[in-house]
């Protein structure tokens, strides 16, 4: 069996294409750094730094090989021959592949006839319409029929952490990758085609449909709750997401918020209370892994991102407030949210130059679409405090109190 995996970065090497390795493909790799591509094929696999308590345990991907992007043909070769494809390339490059995965299509429907299915795995709500919409315009009329009915635009959510690779295993091994237990791939069943077809053989392959259920779990659950502790822990001065987890205010905080999201996703989708609260456990436990030496750098940069209307932590709040709950909790991450100004991040520059010259509300309403009086005043209220540097004991009482009278 052939996989491709169009991306060879921390989630094509560190996660999807281990999958592949342990279910029994050859995966070809697509990337555009020949370095990585050249080491790819002079090695012939790569170590993956597992995390397991307090050491970090390899485990071997294998039967591995790579193409340069800048090479149409082979790249089209190479998709046209595989038995499955998946995409971890960041969500602005696939305009600029989409052309090449449709004359690959093309192609395929030439050679053999073989429907395609595609595991999306970008950080991205409608990854799988977005993809689809940037493919299907290179489709000649006369293909279309065999497009629609062949070719499968597969959502992913993708929950495995991969921090930066230390140093020290770099240099042993140039291709190496550090990577947390969790390997659970979640799959929108829908997007498979042709429809009622078998699913493809993957370790831990998790098909699910209606799937906007594990898109939102991890949207506003797993990444609400990495992006709260990231702005919280900045205020703090701290530098690493497992600072935040291991720091009582900051969990306090973080664990009720999780629990007002988990409890309105549940009730959003009438998913079983009982498993998504286990997920919030799980996820306690990762957050506190010291060996992710994930930094607020990488988790919070983009606040403009983070903090717009439909994002992990504006995109919960809403959400609980949609439900009939209280967001006093995350609204404490989005209030940290407006004061994280590093300055290497322009966007966080951008918001936080913003609300001096125009108010927190005024910002409230340009970058995360929140206008409504009551939910200004809550967010405004933790934006003084934290501002201020209150008290921990002032926070518990405030919150004590939105929750009581609401």
């Amino acid at each position: 069996m052939r996989a491709v995996m169009y991306g060879a970065g921390n989630i094509g090497r560190g996660f999807i294409g281990q999958r592949f390795y342990l279910s029994g493909y050859e995966t070809t790799f697509i990337d555009v750094n020949a370095d990585v591509v050249n080491a790819i094929n002079e090695a012939g696999k790569y170590p993956i730094y597992v995390t397991r308590g307090t050491e970090y345990v390899p485990e071997w991907v294998e039967s591995v090989n790579a193409v340069n992007g800048r090479d149409e043909q082979a790249v089209i070769d190479t998709i046209a021959d595989a038995d499955i494809l998946a995409t971890a390339l960041g969500v602005n490059i696939l305009p600029f592949v989409a052309p090449l995965i449709a004359k690959a299509i093309l192609a395929r429907k030439a050679r053999s006839g073989r429907p395609l299915n595609i595991l999306i795995c970008e950080n991205m709500i409608g990854s799988n319409e977005y993809l689809y919409g940037l493919v299907a315009p290179h489709i000649p009329a006369e293909d279309k029929d065999f497009f629609e009915a062949n070719v499968g635009f597969v959502c992913v959510s993708v929950g495995r952490t991969v921090p930066p690779t230390p140093e020290e295993f770099k240099a042993q091994y140039p291709l190496a990758v550090c990577a947390e237990p969790y390997s659970e791939l979640p799959v929108d069943a829908a997007g498979f085609r042709p429809v009622g077809c078998d699913m493809p053989p993957i370790k831990e392959l998790v098909p699910f449909s209606p799937f906007a259920f594990f898109i939102e779990r991890k949207l506003l659950i797993h990444n609400m709750g990495h992006a709260l502790m990231a702005y919280m822990a900045y205020q703090k001065g701290y530098g690493f997401i497992f600072e935040a987890a291991t720091d009582g205010e900051i969990k306090y905080i973080l664990t009720r918020a999780l629990l007002e999201s988990a409890r309105a996703l549940a009730k959003r989708h009438g998913a079983p209370l009982d498993d998504t609260m286990q997920f919030v456990e799980d996820l306690m436990v990762r957050f506190e892994n010291k060996l992710l030496v994930d930094s607020l750098d990488r988790v919070g940069r983009d606040p403009k991102r983070k903090l717009s209307s439909g994002d992990r932590l504006v995109g919960a709040f809403k959400m609980v407030r949609e439900q009939g709950g209280v967001p006093a909790h995350i609204a404490v991450g989005i209030a940290a949210g407006y004061l994280f100004d590093m300055e290497s991040d322009p966007a966080a520059v951008e918001i936080t130059d913003y609300v001096k010259a125009n108010g927190l509300a005024k910002a409230l309403e340009a970058y995360s679409d929140i206008t409504d009086a009551a939910d200004v005043k809550m967010i405004e209220t933790f934006y003084e405090m934290l501002k201020n540097k209150a008290p921990f004991a002032d926070f518990v009482e405030v919150l004590a109190n939105m929750k009581n009278t609401h």
